[in-house]
């Protein structure tokens, strides 16, 4: 059984602080690593080695020869040159694919900070109530159908669909639909058919209409993509908001979600007003955005 996490655990601002000092010790660390060695100075650890060998075995379900090995040291050797290099040249500047990693790297942070926290059950029971869209349980329903082809019967196919409708009035649910109408692919029968599959099995106009049908006889015809069906709906189950114990792993999911754009979204908002942003305009004006959102000519 989990320990409940303490409040004070789980407020925004902690994480916020947690993340700058993430930040900053990691940018201590890179420039004191910096400052504390020559440029033209590589040293590849042994720990760097044992990363190298683990990567190589999960690849190729075997460590490397020896040979391997060396080859594997020298790409990374090269890997590290060239890095260098691209970075004393400026490469790394206005390539929008770099940049993009870069702040996909700064939003997992914020994720990962995000994560530390596990909801209380009464934060999950507030954002079901808050969020009923996002986990209401579809429509479904239960029916048969019997089919009949416009492209076969043309211009008959309405008043042999009525015909065959007076004929099954009174005998419900005894009748078999595949032993009447025209062949189709599809089944005859569906149970428990939440109402996009519908949809998507014989288009929004058949759904809507089958929807209104009584349950408990035979009514039609109603056209679909396909053609005519007259129809038997047998059960009709309305969408609902399910109860938190039957959809605890999907609110729980959904909730992480939320909180990792909340949490990148304050991030991100207090990063900004560090800068003042001048956005030049068409005409040859800028305007300066100021962290306060004001912009000055």
């Amino acid at each position: 059984m989990k320990k409940p996490v303490a409040k004070w655990m789980r407020e925004p601002l902690l994480h916020f602080l947690i993340l700058g000092v993430i930040i900053y010790l990691v940018f201590r660390i890179a420039s004191n690593g910096a400052s504390n060695r020559h440029d033209d100075e590589i040293i590849i650890t042994a720990g760097k080695i044992e990363t190298l060998i683990t990567g190589w075995t999960n690849t190729w379900q075997r460590p490397p020869t020896q040979e391997e090995l060396e080859g594997l040291i020298e790409d990374s050797i090269k890997e590290e040159i060239f890095y260098r290099e691209a970075l004393t040249l400026g490469l790394d500047r206005d390539d929008t694919i770099i940049r993009r990693r870069l702040r996909q790297k700064m939003e997992f942070l914020s994720e990962d900070i995000a994560a530390l926290s596990e909801p209380t059950e009464g934060e999950l029971k507030s954002f079901l109530a808050k969020n009923p869209d996002l986990f209401r349980t579809q429509m479904q329903l239960t029916f048969s159908h019997i089919y009949f082809s416009k492209d076969i019967r043309g211009e008959s196919a309405t008043s042999d669909a009525l015909s065959l409708l007076a004929g099954l009035a009174g005998n419900g649910e005894t009748s078999d639909p595949a032993t009447f109408g025209d062949t189709i692919l599809l089944p005859h029968h569906y149970e428990s058919l939440p109402i996009n599959e519908v949809e998507r099995l014989f288009g929004h106009g058949f759904a809507a209409k089958v929807v209104e049908l009584e349950p408990g006889r035979w009514e039609g015809p109603v056209e679909s993509g396909y053609g005519l069906h007259l129809v038997f709906l047998h059960e009709r189950t309305e969408g609902r908001i399910p109860e938190l114990s039957e959809a605890r792993e999907t609110v729980q999911t959904q909730w992480f979600a939320v909180k990792r754009r909340e949490m990148n979204d304050s991030i991100y908002k207090r990063l900004r007003e560090k800068y003042s942003v001048t956005i030049e305009q068409p005409n040859g004006n800028s305007d300066e955005k100021l962290a306060d959102g004001k912009a000055k000519k």
